[in-house]
């Protein structure tokens, strides 16, 4: 399944995911949060072909920190061709609910229960609770 592009919030446990309201003005990557201090933080989902998709927080698109596939969800400011293309499967039994996958196997983990903390990539084995990220579109 695959999303249209668009505007949209993303949350997790009923809290907003984004970046930070304020952040450290510098060109480095941003960390993007479940919890966010920022309530009205809006994504840019830009659909590519083959279900899969370009996600922007605050216009700067995400991708793994580092070089490793796991590690924290960051919104790239520069060396946006790093920019990962991830992969939204369908939650069964939520309405918009997806999982968030990339090509390399990893996942987005939130942490637990809405608490505020930074949205991990880590890899999707079947022993790990998997996060579930309703997106909403809002420029309809």
């Amino acid at each position: 399944m695959t999303l249209d592009s668009g505007r949209y919030r993303i949350h997790n446990a009923g809290q907003p995911v984004g970046r930070a309201r304020t952040e450290v003005f510098d060109l480095s990557p941003k960390t993007v949060f479940a919890r966010t201090d920022d309530e009205n933080a809006v994504w840019i989902v830009e659909a590519l072909p083959g279900g899969r998709h370009r996600l922007y927080a605050k216009h700067a698109p995400t991708a793994v920190e580092g070089d490793e596939p796991a590690g924290p969800l960051v919104a790239l400011l520069v060396h946006q061709e790093d920019a990962e293309e991830w992969e939204l499967t369908p939650v069964d039994g939520t309405v918009d609910g997806y999982e968030v996958r990339s090509r390399r196997g990893v996942v987005w983990l939130a942490p637990a229960d809405g608490e505020h903390g930074r949205i991990e990539v880590l890899p999707a084995l079947d022993s790990l609770d998997r996060s579930t990220f309703v997106f909403e579109r809002v420029d309809r």
